[in-house]
C-alpha cells in the first residue's frame, strides 16, 4: 500500500496586534477518510499536519472507475485577533505521479472562507509520460479573499486528484499527494491586514 503524506503548515506570523491560531482541523473525503488520516496541531497552535495513507488516484487496466478520482476536504477553524483579517494568497503542494503513455492527471484546489463570498479555484495538469516528483504553487486568485474582520472563522480547503487513461486496458497511471523525502508536502501561506 502506498503511504502518502500531506503536511500542511500555516505560516502564521501575525501582526503586532496578535496572532492567528489554529483551533481545530477536520478532514473528510475519499482520499482522507477518518481511519486513514492522522491530524496533529503544533504546540503553539500555529501549524497543523495531516498524514494520509490513501490519497491516491489511479486509472488503467488494474483499476476501477471510482479509483480515478480522490478528494479531500479540510476545514480549519482559526482564532483571529480583533482588527485583523487574513487571506491565503498561495499554497505549495508536493507529490509524485507516474503517467503511462496516453495517461494524464490533475490536481485541483478550492479555497473558501465561510461567509466570505465566492471560492477561489485552481487546476494543475500533468501530461502523458510524466514520471517524477512534482511541486506546484497555487496562487489563490488575483486578489486574495480576506476573512471577516476580527472574527474567528473557518476556511475550507478542498483538493482533488484525478488520473485518466486513454483506454480501459492501458497500463496503470497514478498521482499521489506525497513527500518521498519527508519534507513538507503542502504549505499554506497566510497574509494579514488591519481592518
Amino acid at each position: 500500500m502506498l503511504r502518502t503524506v500531506l503536511a500542511a503548515v500555516l505560516l502564521a506570523t501575525g501582526p503586532a496586534t496578535g496572532t492567528v491560531t489554529v483551533e481545530t482541523v477536520k478532514v473528510n473525503g475519499s482520499g482522507c477518510r477518518p481511519d486513514t488520516v492522522a491530524v496533529a496541531l503544533s504546540q503553539d497552535k500555529q501549524a497543523f499536519t495531516v498524514l494520509y495513507s490513501t490519497y491516491l488516484a489511479q486509472a488503467g487496466a488494474a483499476t476501477k472507475n471510482k479509483d480515478e478520482r480522490r478528494t479531500c476536504s479540510i476545514t480549519v477553524r482559526l482564532t483571529v485577533p480583533p482588527g485583523v483579517s487574513y487571506a491565503i494568497p498561495s499554497v505549495d503542494y508536493r507529490g509524485f505521479a507516474h503517467l503511462e503513455p496516453g495517461g494524464s492527471a490533475t490536481l485541483s484546489g478550492r479555497y473558501h472562507f465561510q461567509g466570505s463570498g465566492a471560492p477561489s479555484s485552481t487546476v494543475h495538469s500533468f501530461g502523458s509520460g510524466f514520471d517524477d516528483d512534482w511541486l506546484v504553487t497555487d496562487v489563490v486568485g488575483t486578489s486574495p479573499v480576506y476573512s471577516p474582520c476580527g472574527k474567528d472563522s473557518k476556511v475550507d480547503i478542498d483538493t482533488e486528484l484525478r488520473a485518466l487513461a486513454d483506454r480501459d486496458d492501458a497500463p496503470t497511471s497514478y498521482i499521489t499527494m506525497d513527500s518521498t523525502d519527508g519534507t513538507v508536502a503542502a504549505t499554506y501561506h497566510l497574509a494579514f491586514r488591519s481592518c
